[in-house]
């Protein structure tokens, strides 16, 4: 069964240091580092994603990340929120148990266990892409063959008429 994690992203970039000093001087490039630094989640993980950010002062607006139908970004309306977009997915959420919440905040994370999901602080969903990463590239560096002469079968088994 696949996980979707919903991600509160402004909480999320204010929770990430490097993110926190990027976004004191551009929100957008902020947004746009927090979506790249997020992709492992989805590329490595294989889960779905959705990252919900305070709107811009218009309506709510739902866009793919790079084209990608399993990686989605919300801008909630300038009346709700991101905290109201989170909270209203996981009340229409069919599947609550499949759905974990990202967020430091505590207020979002319980109303995720009042509806059945589960949560995760920022710091923890950093240490499972740390995770998710370092057991991908351990698989990938395992060698599919050994050219190792030792560890080589060869056929000794003499056949009639095999004069070698």
């Amino acid at each position: 069964m696949q996980e979707h994690l919903i991600i509160d992203g402004n909480n999320a970039m204010h929770a990430i240091p490097d993110l926190a000093k990027e976004l004191r001087v551009d929100r957008s490039l902020a947004r746009d580092s927090l979506l790249r630094f997020l992709e492992p989640l989805h590329s490595h993980g294989g889960s779905l994603l959705t990252v919900v950010f305070d709107g811009k002062g218009g309506p709510q607006r739902i866009s793919k990340h790079r084209g990608l139908d399993e990686y989605t970004v919300v801008f909630s309306s300038s009346s709700e929120g991101a905290d109201g977009v989170i909270e209203r997915m996981l009340m229409a959420a069919k599947q609550p148990e499949r759905l974990i919440v990202v967020t430091n905040d505590a207020l979002i994370r319980n109303c995720a266990y009042e509806q059945g999901a589960s949560a995760m602080r920022v710091e923890e969903v950093l240490k499972r892409m740390d995770h998710d990463i370092e057991s991908a590239n351990t698989i990938r560096q395992k060698p599919r063959f050994r050219n190792d002469r030792r560890d080589s079968f060869e056929n000794r088994i003499s056949f009639p008429g095999d004069f070698s």
